[in-house]
């Protein structure tokens, strides 16, 4: 057997199958091309035993997962970590509490509103839960983190108030939003682009987690980072 390292990208999976899938396996694909000497996959967490599937498939390979999630909630603690129990089985934390990742979509942000005189109020939209709280509790991190550069940054949530349509249709020009979202489907495609468009006054930018261009080197650093550890 090859001992190549694994790198698995854990993501939540679109709804509406694989086929929906396709910005992870763009950033399957570019990490790949970017590391060579690792072989990288993915696994779709809302596929229940999926991820023990894969790790029993490596075997005594070296595996990094990167969650591409946005909060260390049930996804993430009851599909993900119960199964990285042996030691050459490593599991980074979410994508959004990676120390890299606040910073990376402030100058993200900062770069489509750099024409601007003054920063712009900002709505930090996330998926939120009834649940367990987590989701909203990694958003308002990530909030925070980024408060140092926009300091007037709302948090907004598609399934628990404060609702982002709210924050949204109240927002005074000049605004943004930003999407705590991977994919193109429901929540980070629909559910988004319905919010933006039908706000009262048009953000000056509006862009999802998952169609930065940077994603995928933001991805491949905390890998090699991890390979090294």
């Amino acid at each position: 057997m090859t001992d190549r390292p694994v790198i698995l990208l854990a993501a939540h999976g679109e709804r509406g199958g694989a086929a929906n899938n396709a910005r992870l396996a763009k950033l399957v694909d570019d990490v790949g091309a970017a590391i060579p000497e690792a072989d990288v996959g993915s696994i779709l967490v809302n596929v229940e035993g999926v991820a023990e599937r894969a790790l029993a498939a490596c075997g005594a390979r070296t595996v990094v997962c990167l969650p591409l999630l946005f909060s260390d909630g049930f996804f993430y603690t009851q599909r993900l970590k119960p199964f990285f129990v042996a030691p050459e089985h490593a599991l980074a934390p979410p994508l959004a509490m990676w120390r890299s990742f606040a910073p990376f979509l402030a100058d993200n942000l900062a770069l489509r509103t750099i024409s601007h005189a003054a920063d712009p109020r900002v709505v930090l939209v996330a998926h939120g839960s009834k649940q367990t709280g987590r989701s909203a509790a990694c958003a308002r991190q990530v909030a925070g983190l980024m408060q140092a550069r926009y300091g007037r940054i709302e948090v907004g949530f598609l399934e628990e108030a404060p609702f982002a349509s709210d924050l949204a249709a109240a927002a005074e020009p000049p605004w943004s939003a930003v999407g705590l979202f991977l994919g193109e489907g429901m929540h980070g495609g629909e559910d988004f682009d319905v919010l933006v468009s039908t706000a009262r006054n048009t953000p000056v930018a509006a862009f999802t987690a998952g169609e930065l261009p940077g994603l995928a080197n933001l991805i491949v650093s905390e890998a090699r980072d991890r390979l090294r550890s």
